[in-house]
């Protein structure tokens, strides 16, 4: 399998937890279960984390299912609306997740269009909104005699605007509505680096432009 140890999204994958379904008795593992039995049955669910569900699965002891966050009502509301699905409730790191997932499913080039639509479905508000925080933020942050003191209170404000609940935008003199704030909290960590690194580039650029270079 194309994995990259030190890459840190496959590194947070293996991770997470998957349920899976065991199709043989394993003896002496009944810990896994966290119960008083001894043994593993045969048909027994039990939710295990990415890299060891993967092993088991090629040596078929186990089968991997489908989590709810990859589900038929979560892919059905992707089609319907992407940016609507508050992605980081279902994973924080939905994609990275969705991708390792992916290469165990018979049904692999299936799964990976659904990920790259709903990346395609979201990614134009997250630039859009990257621009719009910049604009928001490059008004606030004040210089410093650190040269980088200007990104880091850029990142801030970005931290800020994601996590403030009801109150999203509100620290900038610029309410947004209830359906960016909604969209802005939901994404999932990728999202998120995105956002911050777009907002990154549209201030370099505004000072390139302005001769602050």
């Amino acid at each position: 399998m194309d994995h990259n140890y030190w890459n840190v999204d496959d590194f947070l994958a293996d991770s997470q937890k998957l349920p899976c379904t065991f199709n043989v008795d394993v003896p002496n593992m009944g810990q896994i279960q966290s119960n008083e039995e001894r043994d593993i049955k045969a048909l027994s669910r039990v939710e295990l984390p990415f890299w060891l569900a993967e092993l088991m699965a090629l040596n078929n002891i186990v089968s991997i299912n489908k989590p709810k966050s990859f589900s038929t009502r979560v892919k059905a509301a992707l089609d319907a609306t992407p940016t609507s699905v508050q992605l980081r409730h279902q994973n924080i790191h939905w994609y990275a997740l969705g991708a390792r997932l992916a290469q165990l499913m018979d049904d692999d080039d299936t799964e990976m269009q659904v990920l790259s639509k709903a990346y395609i479905g979201r990614i134009a508000q997250i630039f859009q909104q990257s621009q719009h925080l910049s604009s928001l933020s490059s008004g606030t942050t004040t210089a410093a005699a650190d040269g980088d003191q200007r990104g880091f209170a850029s990142a801030q404000a970005i931290a800020a605007m994601v996590s403030d609940g009801p109150t999203l935008g509100m620290s900038a003199g610029n309410a947004m509505s209830a359906e960016i704030t909604e969209f802005l909290q939901g994404m999932e960590e990728s999202e998120r680096v995105l956002l911050r690194n777009g907002q990154d580039g549209a201030r370099m650029m505004k000072d390139f432009l302005a001769g602050n270079h």
